[in-house]
């Protein structure tokens, strides 16, 4: 008799593999690649799927194709997490992708359940610990990136706030500015602009029944955030994630001319916003309209292309219309 391809696994052991990798794939695995993988006969091979067979019945199916021999069990026990090999692989893309944002705990958290996720799915390419945390596929580059890692307890709270409506008390240091605020906060959703998390919400009156104003506040510049034990009713305005920066006012729109060259074919090649109007120039630059609720951020956005854009058409003040 020959000396077994793997002596130090029992027939038990790989009948138990064999299964895992039919029941857990649902794919067509061709006999020869199954002897291979498991070390052992294709004679093994064909003995352990009449075993599978005797258990699960007509859901194993098994066929020729150019004449190699395959066998497959029809299950929807791979959809039972409500994912496949593909959105596995979109999730490891856009954990990549926010590894420049994320506080590390948060990172470590999304590797371990992605890598329970693929150990659960039996796709041994994705659970390596090393293959997800040291060699993302995907990334981007960030210039002044923020350390989101001494504000992981900010960020649990504000996301546990805004799921519960939870008033939360903020003690705020915004930008350009040496002295805080403290006033009761609203939270609604966290958002990512930039390299930056912010929190969009309300500023709530003292009687914790009514909106102040609409607001936002980077959470890097929140000193000290505390639950207050209270809750709030009201509904907050829906956000349209799909507008031009952060809201801060009523919708308002602007035309801005870009002149021919790199600047034009910059802003042709983006969506701005959902709403926006691009029209091409006669002098082969463009003209840019989109309404927005952040003025002072696209008035910045259209500085930082010097001479290369202008405003062209400004909304009128309600006094004045």
């Amino acid at each position: 008799m020959p000396p077994k391809l793997d002596p130090d696994a029992t027939p038990g052991v790989k009948l138990l593999r064999l299964f895992r990798k039919l029941m857990l794939d649902g794919r067509r695995h061709f006999q020869v690649d199954l002897a291979k993988e498991l070390e052992c006969s294709p004679q093994s091979i064909i003995r352990m799927v009449g075993e599978i067979g005797s258990v699960v019945g007509d859901k194993l199916e098994s066929g020729l194709e150019t004449r190699r021999r395959w066998y497959q069990i029809k299950t929807i026990a791979r959809k039972s997490l409500g994912l496949d090999f593909e959105e596995l692989r979109f999730l490891c893309f856009c954990r990549d992708l926010a590894v420049n944002v994320l506080p590390e705990r948060v990172l470590e958290r999304v590797d371990g359940t992605i890598l329970n996720l693929s150990m659960l799915m039996a796709d041994q390419s994705f659970a390596v610990r090393e293959k997800l945390s040291t060699a993302p596929r995907f990334d981007f580059f960030s210039k002044g990136r923020i350390d989101y890692s001494p504000h992981y307890d900010k960020i649990e709270l504000f996301l546990r706030a805004a799921e519960e409506k939870r008033v939360i008390k903020v003690v705020y240091k915004a930008l350009g500015l040496s002295s805080t605020r403290e006033f009761l906060f609203a939270p609604g959703r966290i958002v990512s602009m930039s390299g930056a998390i912010y929190v969009i919400g309300a500023s709530v009156k003292d009687n914790f029944t009514e909106i102040h104003h609409l607001t936002n506040i980077a959470i890097h510049r929140v000193i000290e955030a505390v639950d207050e034990g209270r809750f709030y009713f009201f509904e907050l305005p829906k956000v349209d994630l799909n507008a031009f920066g952060l809201p801060w006012h009523e919708p308002k729109t602007f035309i801005i001319k870009f002149k021919p060259g790199r600047a034009s074919d910059y802003v042709r090649e983006r969506i701005w916003a959902d709403n926006q109007k691009i029209e091409e120039a006669k002098d082969g630059g463009v003209l840019l309209e989109l309404t927005t609720r952040s003025e002072p951020e696209l008035r910045a956005w259209i500085r930082s292309f010097g001479h290369d854009a202008t405003l062209i058409s400004e909304p009128i003040a309600e006094d004045e219309a």
